[in-house]
């Protein structure tokens, strides 16, 4: 059954693989088993290393509701398309919180084309959040020069981004979402032509990204609404140029606290709360050598502000080496470690000069905000290094764009192969 999806698969891709030139088809190719192999690894991992298994009760729940499909259909597309499915079938469930649902719900179409296979579903889903690396990574390589191996490191081949987003959790089908509005908003701004069925995926991938991950969804969701009202806005009265960052921020605050009514989470009122709490919570589960250790924690935003340089520190480059504990620490201690390298060599930028400065100043702020509401609000590094897929790619490109190391590894490649 296995072998028959994997022709299907590859058949599907084959055909996709007809509109890419011959130069990025190995690439393609092997971007592609990478991930399949990585949400693999994942489903693994979970199995013989982890204590938790969240993706495998994911899937127990999904052949359930595909089970429901199999003797009622019409009771099945309820619990698709409603918030209050059957009481009893919610009951049969070993998660039935909302976003933990709505990820069952989409599992469940793949249990049902694939025998209620895990490792089947897992790789439709790995091929789904494929399809977006890719998306973002040819629109990335076609509106900027030379920046084909950043967006290749970033969306495509760094190995907790690909790990934690092609298995059967959350972050997978939430990245992706995030992806492809980033890459339909770009060629917006860039100035290509944008399709109707294009914005139509982009409400689709919103919808996806917001009901598995509000709390990335709504900050990224502000930033791109902040900065398509800055670009309109310019295009239309060239002066307001001069006061970008201004404008800028004036915009994402009225945005932002609009936005503040989106959720019960994000009420003013109980927003620090809500972080604390969490803070909290991770705290008496975590051992102390995991956690990020914060300097008189408040639910004061001045607290949230001092503490905030820490965050982003430990969130972008934590664990290091020399605190890593166990095969996964380590293997996160040489991500971070390469992170580290990347970043001093982008300081030796030969110019900082840009004309894409709204899409950097909105990527800027979307890192540093998503980074320290993750890092405050969940302080254990293991489980850190899972929740910041949801900026990191953003993270890598940023460093990885026009950075000397790479450029002279890009070079020196090129002298060989020439």
């Amino acid at each position: 059954m296995i072998v028959l999806h994997m022709l299907l698969l590859t058949a599907l891709l084959y055909f996709f693989s007809k509109r890419i030139n011959n130069d990025d088809k190995r690439l393609y190719w092997f971007a592609w088993l990478y991930r399949l192999l990585m949400s693999v690894a994942l489903g693994l991992i979970y199995t013989y290393y982890y204590s938790a298994n969240d993706t495998w009760h994911f899937f127990d729940d999904a052949t359930k509701l595909a089970a429901v499909a199999r003797t009622n259909f019409v009771t099945y597309l309820h619990v698709l398309f409603t918030n209050q499915p059957d009481p009893e079938i919610i009951q049969s469930l070993f998660y039935a919180q909302e976003r933990s649902l709505f990820l069952i719900k989409c599992i469940s179409l793949f249990a049902l084309i694939s025998g209620d296979n895990y490792w089947t579903c897992s790789l439709y889903m790995a091929t789904v959040a494929f399809g977006a690396a890719w998306y973002f990574f040819k629109t990335i390589s076609f509106y900027f020069e030379q920046a084909k191996v950043a967006a290749a490191l970033a969306c495509l081949f760094f190995p907790s981004v690909v790990f934690w987003s092609s298995g059967l959790v959350k972050e997978t089908l939430a990245l992706a979402g995030l992806l492809v509005i980033s890459a339909v908003v770009l060629r917006l701004m860039k100035g290509g032509k944008v399709t109707v069925l294009q914005v139509l995926v982009c409400v689709l991938a919103g919808w996806v990204a917001w009901n598995l991950k509000y709390y990335w969804a709504a900050l990224f969701f502000v930033s791109v609404l902040t900065t398509l009202i800055v670009f309109i806005a310019e295009e239309k009265f060239f002066l307001l140029q001069r006061y970008r960052p201004l404008t800028w921020s004036f915009v994402f605050l009225l945005i932002g606290l609009a936005a503040t009514r989106l959720h019960p989470n994000f009420y003013l009122e109980r927003l620090l709360e809500v972080i604390i709490s969490n803070y909290q919570a991770f705290v008496k589960i975590s051992k102390p050598e995991s956690l990020i250790h914060f300097y008189n924690l408040q639910p004061t935003w001045w607290s949230i502000v001092t503490n905030a340089p820490l965050a982003v520190f430990s969130g972008l480059f934590r664990p290091w080496l020399g605190e890593a504990n166990g095969l996964t620490s380590i293997i996160a201690a040489l991500e971070n470690f390469i992170l580290t390298i990347l970043f001093v060599g982008a300081c030796f930028r030969k110019t900082w000069k840009t004309t894409d400065g709204l899409i950097v100043m909105a990527v800027i702020v979307y890192i540093l905000l998503e980074c320290v509401l993750m890092a405050i609000s969940s302080p254990n590094l293991g489980t850190l290094s899972r929740y910041r897929v949801g900026f990191m790619p953003f993270f890598i490109m940023l460093i990885s764009y026009r950075n000397p190391l790479i450029e002279k590894i890009r070079l020196l490649t090129w002298h060989r192969h020439k």
